[in-house]
């Protein structure tokens, strides 16, 4: 039998040379953990930001929309590109909108209100648009006009990144902030909790986006889909 000195010695030679085949190359270093607790950061694949991405290398100056919250790792990748980042959370005004519109008798005053008080850009001033998940979220008269209004942002040669989420209407589901971390990787980040206002199938995302040259379809392993 070992004393108890002996054992913890062998456990610390054991731990040495480990580290020391790690150095020379010789094992690898454990990997992390993609997740940093239960609530924590997740790191996810994305093929859609890949694609986005791969239109967005080349030339510098262009002009890219983030719909989501504020994160400075999206400002640092997309400057680190040689381009411009305009953002603009627009999660942050939904539930003034819905208060809004549960007390008026004309809905369409206050989607124009709506637009009055968001989204004030040119008419093809961006390459691109990161929309994340916002139109899982969107009260229902707010979606086809925010379509629309994109497109008219949009540059011809422009592209939309979009998640979609495969729930059920009602369903409550993290919102989400997505961070930039490389051409192909997120950190998502949960804010708050939200309710899914309807259920998109690829028909029904076709059909949505029918004034966009075309579109482009991601499978993923969890629970969104990528366009």
């Amino acid at each position: 039998m070992y004393s108890p000195s002996e054992t913890i010695s062998s456990q610390i030679g054991e731990n040495v040379r480990r580290l020391l085949r790690q150095v020379l190359g010789q094992e690898e270093a454990p990997t992390t953990a993609t997740v940093a607790g239960a609530s924590g950061p997740l790191l996810r694949q994305s093929k859609g930001l890949r694609e986005f991405c791969s239109t967005i290398r080349s030339p510098e100056g262009l002009q890219i929309l983030d719909l989501g919250a504020a994160s400075q790792a999206n400002i640092n990748f997309v400057t680190g590109l040689g381009h411009r980042l305009a953002t603009e959370d627009l999660h942050r005004c939904l539930d003034l909108f819905t208060a809004r519109t549960m007390v008026t008798a004309d809905p369409d005053t206050e989607v124009d209100r709506f637009f009055q008080d968001n989204l004030h850009y040119e008419q093809g001033q961006f390459d691109g648009v990161l929309c994340w998940d916002l139109f899982d979220f969107l009260p229902d008269a707010l979606v086809k006009p925010l379509v629309a209004r994109l497109h008219s942002f949009l540059k011809p040669s422009g592209h939309v990144l979009a998640f979609f989420h495969s729930g059920q209407p009602g369903q409550v589901v993290p919102v989400c902030q997505y961070r930039v971390s490389s051409a192909e990787q997120l950190q998502v980040n949960e804010r708050s909790q939200g309710k899914l206002r309807r259920s998109f199938n690829n028909r029904g995302i076709e059909s949505l986006f029918r004034e966009y040259a075309s579109l482009k379809f991601f499978l993923t392993k969890d629970s969104l889909r990528e366009v």
